[in-house]
């Protein structure tokens, strides 16, 4: 029986500290006193830590018995939720940032989080050192008796009183600020105030309710792939911009190569003229991130310079660089029949790398940049072993340096399939999907791998919109860097882009002709354009002739910006 009567004092104690502490000061400190009022979601997760409360009485009333703890852990698995779903709103705000007031520093959708979790290890605690299951459950109030409920002894007695106590309070503060029945919570509510007509009585929030709902605004599907089955439309014609340019075809080639994948980048590698300089004058040091478990390897002869862009490999001079939508990388001569190297890279085990979108030289580094920003970066080295951890082919001839995982703001939510550096920043372009439709360019500093810049990218007078277009229309598979400018290619309307980096203003559009099925690549060498296409299971190189190509080089710098909608993310 002494074990018994500890037992419930402490489960007081607990209900006592669960509810008093992280309800009765959010509604009686922060509410009452700093006119703190709860959004939506706050509300939600008061009314579960009531909830959990509840379930407490219950057990001090009746006994710890099974269904009383299986509500108690039902309702703590949904609190779980609320705070999870709350706090992932804010989880990538920078430092500082949040919503209402803040307890010891931290948000209060934060301290949600932690008291659903102070439950369950509180909870475990009690249990790990409780009397046998049967006596907690069937434990009376006196010796023979066969009543169904406890006693309550002083530490019970104060539960309930201080519970129900908090509950009520908690419903005056609902009832002023959010108001009764059809009326509900806010994402933004006003300070709360003790006079009716300042408060803020809404059933905006009815219209989110709805089930079922949406998995959340960050559930993209993925993006169309070469191999995917999809309808493009290839007529310039139909593209959203007034585009009065075009590109004659060359020539056309069929793909030799034993290639593991779809080709979803392509980049030509020019020998220099002058021979490379081995160490730079003034090497930077590059940062190698690892966002995995583990810290990244402290690589030695690893540098950053864009004055040895191309690298000091004699391997990749004159080469084409290749990547794959499955992770491959390939080296292969001019004429695009020989494969003189290649790597599969394990995507996975570390930070997740899906679909070589951009394969780049950096400095003496090649860096294979995936749909989902995530980046590696690699080292041709015959000499390096058996590298299995980091590679499904090619780990006895390249070694891996390390990942790193951009992340960005404006196109977070967007996937990208083209990536081209100059050797300073890598350009990224983003691609529409069901929810988002903004063209974004995206700058990272080659040096450190850190986001540079966001910018929306803008038609212009040269490129005027056509009426009730957007620019969301194009789907950038391909960027190719031409005298300081990005050329763009676009597999909706087989389109050719000419974006000037420093304003995100389309400069010129040319049209590609319509033999070009399904483009996914592009790469300048010499005096033409070489684009591939995959159409019927292969891959195919098309060339476009150059001596023609005389695009609009000038920014319009005047060009006045579309005027952001501004959104408040409220809870």
């Amino acid at each position: 029986m002494q074990q018994t009567r500890k037992f419930y004092f402490l489960f007081s104690l607990a209900i006592i500290g669960i509810v008093s502490l992280p309800v009765g000061i959010g509604n009686l400190v922060l509410g009452f006193i700093y006119g703190d009022s709860p959004c939506i979601q706050c509300w939600a997760e008061r009314q579960s830590m009531v909830y959990v409360g509840l379930a407490g009485l219950f057990v001090l009333r009746y006994g710890l018995k099974p269904k009383y703890l299986a509500i108690l852990l039902l309702v703590v698995a949904g609190g779980l939720y609320q705070s999870f779903y709350h706090y992932g709103n804010h989880a990538l705000e920078d430092v500082g940032q949040g919503f209402a007031l803040s307890i010891l520093g931290l948000h209060t959708q934060f301290w949600a989080h932690v008291v659903f979790w102070a439950v369950v290890l509180v909870l475990g605690g009690l249990l790990l050192f409780a009397p046998s299951f049967e006596i907690l459950a069937q434990e009376g109030g006196y010796a023979g008796s066969r009543r169904a409920y406890r006693d309550l002894s002083k530490a019970n007695t104060w539960a309930f009183l201080i519970v129900g106590g908090i509950a009520i309070t908690n419903m005056v503060q609902a009832f002023i600020s959010t108001g009764p029945f059809p009326y509900l919570g806010q994402g933004d509510p006003i300070r709360f105030s003790w006079h009716l007509k300042e408060n803020v009585w809404s059933t905006q929030n009815w219209k989110h309710m709805g089930f079922p709902r949406a998995w959340g605004k960050r559930i993209i599907e993925p993006p169309i792939l070469a191999d995917d089955k999809h309808a493009w439309d290839r007529d310039y014609h139909n593209a959203p911009l007034q585009i009065h340019k075009t590109l004659p075809l060359q020539s056309q080639k069929s793909n030799s190569l034993a290639l593991n994948a779809p080709i979803s980048d392509l980049l030509f590698l020019n020998a220099p003229s002058t021979p490379p300089i081995s160490t730079p004058s003034n090497p930077l040091a590059m940062r190698v991130v690892s966002d995995g478990c583990t810290p990244a390897p402290k690589v030695s002869n690893f540098y950053f310079s864009p004055d040895t862009f191309a690298g000091d490999n004699a391997l990749l001079k004159n080469t084409f660089l290749i990547g794959t939508q499955k992770e491959g990388f390939y080296v292969v001569n001019k004429n695009l029949d020989q494969i003189l190297a290649h790597f599969v890279l394990d995507k996975y085990y570390s930070a997740t790398i899906e679909n070589f979108v951009g394969v780049n030289m950096v400095g003496n580094v090649i860096r294979v940049m995936g749909q989902n920003k995530s980046s590696a970066d690699v080292r041709y080295n015959p000499k390096s072993g058996d590298n299995f951890a980091q590679f499904l082919q090619g780990a006895d001839r390249f070694e891996e340096l390390g990942r790193n995982r951009l992340r960005t703001s404006r196109a977070s939510a967007h996937y990208v399939l083209s990536a081209r550096s100059d050797g300073v920043r890598t350009y990224m372009l983003s691609v529409p999907n069901a929810r988002y439709k903004d063209l974004i360019l995206v700058g990272m500093l080659d040096q450190d791998l850190g986001l540079d810049f966001e910018r929306a990218v803008q038609a212009t007078q040269n490129t005027p919109l056509k009426p009730q277009r957007s620019l969301g229309e194009f789907y950038i598979t391909g960027l190719a860097l031409y005298q300081g400018k990005l050329l763009a290619l676009s597999k909706a309307f087989n389109t050719l882009l000419v974006i000037d980096p420093a304003s995100a203003q389309i400069l010129d559009a040319y049209g590609l002709p319509s033999q070009i099925h399904n483009p996914s690549a592009l790469a300048l060498v010499d005096d033409a354009l070489v684009v591939v296409g995959y159409e019927g299971g292969q891959n195919a190189f098309y060339t476009l002739d150059l001596s023609a190509f005389a695009p609009n080089m000038t920014p319009l710098v005047n060009q006045a910006p579309k005027a952001p909608q501004l959104r408040s993310q409220g809870c």
